[in-house]
């Protein structure tokens, strides 16, 4: 097996992967869009290797330091996109755990203010007599 038939092996199973996790939602759509890109690209590389080919002669480089540099400029892709992904979602527990806090606190204020009320309510609703 040839790294083209690997190439057209893994397109065709990473797109059948990716509908698969995107209709039984475990992949949000944000990346399915960036991961069926790869496994078109990945496809297509493997239906024309001669394009790849003809990259890496361009560039100046072998056949398989051409297709090490499309995987690493791949993977750094996908890395950082998560890594943002990841932040935005540190800041915004952040900014729950924070408003969370704030709304704990106002209830235990009010509680306390209810609990104030009520017993000066008792109080006031005693009879003269009873001390």
């Amino acid at each position: 097996m040839n790294a083209e038939t690997l190439m057209l092996i893994g397109g065709t199973s990473a797109f059948a992967l990716t509908l698969y996790w995107v209709r039984s939602r475990e992949l949000r759509e944000k990346y399915a869009v960036a991961w069926t890109a790869v496994a078109v690209l990945l496809f297509l590389i493997g239906l024309f290797p001669e394009a790849l080919m003809k990259l890496a002669d361009r560039a100046h480089l072998s056949y398989s330091a051409a297709v090490l540099f499309v995987a690493l400029t791949l993977i750094y892709f996908f890395s950082f996109t998560v890594s943002v992904s990841l932040t935005h979602q540190y800041r915004r527990n952040v900014r729950l755990t924070q408003e969370l806090a704030l709304l704990g606190e106002r209830v235990r204020r009010l509680e306390k203010e209810l609990a104030a009320a009520r017993g000066a309510k008792e109080v006031a609703e005693r009879p003269q007599g009873q001390g």
